[in-house]
């Protein structure tokens, strides 16, 4: 078994017994102050009030890790405000991660669902600061929704996971998987008149082309690379001998379905590692058991939607949606 780290989530993959680190929403992170005996003084970022591409005035941080920036900016030929991810400018001696953010403006492109974040430009700052222009959304992520609610009512489970299949069902079929599905990156947009929940999945930062060379195929690395949050990753994902592909990502929204009817996942290990083993050999537990109001043929999809092998999975994404709907109705 292959495990290495993933610079670009933040969780350490090395093969040791160590604690997980906590997701945190970047929309929540607050601003790091230095305090001194005299005064408290707010780090000062250089790109605000630039001017970036020639149109877009950076307004505010909105958010940061460790692959980009985003920020709020007005696009000033149509006054409106969009949002502006910028790579952090020490890895641009970073081949695979400038790869990496070409690859996502690559993928997203080629996509049109609805229920996907809309990219409207992409460039480079004269300093060579690859950027690119997103569209700016209000509202919360389902892992804020989950901190609210611990467990979601089945009807509102199942219109979730219907949008995020449309929006995953049309990027498998144009050969991208998008290897990094978790709530931290499902948006509920704040709608005029919201009639149900409308979603938009995000951050196609790992996504992977299946009829391209990007940065991860093993003829460019040497190897293969693990990359994603390990608490969704399916086991082939981490196996180095199976293939990954589209089956991936229906793994893991099985996963985030387990998490939105309970309350939990479905394995709870603290390292990195121990999680990675569990989804490779530990058995699905019972969602039944830690949520009694469920129906009992929910254990029936998990045991499918769940499988070690990917080839007892649904084949498509929507197949998962249907008997999702099937067994909790809606």
């Amino acid at each position: 078994m292959m495990v290495r780290e993933d610079t670009r989530t933040g969780y350490d993959f090395k093969a040791q017994d160590e604690e997980e680190k906590p997701v945190v929403s970047a929309g929540k992170k607050k601003p790091k102050f230095v305090e001194d005996s005299k005064a408290l003084t707010q780090e000062i970022d250089p790109v605000i009030g630039t001017l970036v591409g020639g149109r877009y005035r950076v307004a505010r941080l909105l958010g940061k890790g460790t692959m980009a920036r985003v920020y709020v900016a007005e696009q000033t030929s149509m006054r409106r405000n969009v949002a502006v991810k910028l790579l952090q400018p020490e890895l641009l001696v970073d081949e695979t991660a400038e790869a990496r953010f070409h690859q996502e403006v690559d993928a997203v492109s080629r996509l049109h669902s609805p229920h996907t974040i809309r990219f409207y430009d992409s460039g480079r700052t004269p300093e060579g600061v690859p950027y690119i222009v997103m569209e700016l959304l209000a509202g919360q992520t389902l892992r804020e929704r989950l901190d609210d609610d611990i467990v979601l009512p089945p009807g509102e489970v199942v219109a979730i996971a219907d949008q995020i299949a449309c929006s995953l069902y049309e990027a498998h079929e144009a050969g991208i998987l998008h290897r990094d599905l978790k709530p931290e990156n499902v948006y509920f947009c704040h709608l005029a008149t919201p009639l149900q929940p409308f979603l938009k999945l995000l951050d196609f930062g790992l996504a992977k082309l299946l009829d391209d060379r990007g940065p991860d195929n093993p003829t460019l690395t040497g190897e293969r690379q693990t990359v994603g949050t390990p608490a969704y990753m399916a086991p082939e994902m981490i196996i180095e001998e199976r293939v990954v592909d589209h089956r991936s990502d229906i793994y893991a929204l099985g996963v985030m379905c387990f998490e939105m009817l309970t309350g939990s996942r479905p394995f709870q290990e603290k390292s990195s590692m121990k999680m990675a083993l569990a989804h490779v050999r530990s058995p699905i537990p019972s969602a039944c058991e830690r949520n009694p109001h469920l129906p009992p043929g929910i254990d029936g999809f998990f045991s499918t939607v769940l499988a070690k092998k990917s080839e007892d999975r649904p084949q498509q994404v929507k197949d998962l949606s249907r008997l999702l709907r099937e067994v909790l109705g809606g």
